[in-house]
């Protein structure tokens, strides 16, 4: 079973401009190796949820 977590990107990971313009960005992780950076917290959650449900149906 793969562990899936999203977290807000830490500012000594994001560029000069980019914290600049107030942007963030949020990361998501599969067994601790990033899969996929996104601009909102709900963006993520929508792929780990899209993870979970394909991991869920190749289990089956």
């Amino acid at each position: 079973m793969s562990v899936l977590i999203v977290t807000e990107r830490d500012e000594q990971h994001m560029s000069h401009e980019a914290l600049a313009m107030g942007k963030r960005a949020w990361d998501v992780y599969q067994n601790d190796q990033l899969v996929g950076v996104f601009p909102s917290e709900e963006e993520a959650q929508a792929y780990k949820t899209e993870l979970e449900s394909s991991a869920l149906a190749q289990s089956r």
